[in-house]
């Protein structure tokens, strides 16, 4: 006995158009925070189970701390990183 039997056998061969649509939008987020020097770091303290992230220029430089829930929203586009970094 298997343990799955396809129903339909017309499938489409990748993700429908809308996935694509966001994932081009993710993208285009991504390469705005490649312009701008600005790298999202995590950082995780495993015995405490603390996460936060930091928002690093390209050298390294701590720039500004953020919560993960900060950093979860910057990454998704629902925040804007603050001005005076991004230039």
């Amino acid at each position: 006995m298997t343990r799955f039997t396809a129903t339909t056998t017309d499938m489409p061969a990748g993700p429908p158009p809308e996935v694509l649509s966001e994932i081009d939008v993710a993208w285009g987020r991504a390469q705005e925070m490649f312009a701008s020097d600005l790298e999202l770091h995590f950082e995780v303290d495993a015995p405490n189970a603390h996460v936060w992230a930091e928002l690093r220029l390209a050298d390294g430089s701590v720039m500004e701390r953020l919560s993960a829930s900060e950093a979860l929203a910057l990454a998704c586009g629902d925040a804007v990183a603050p001005l005076a970094l991004a230039a």
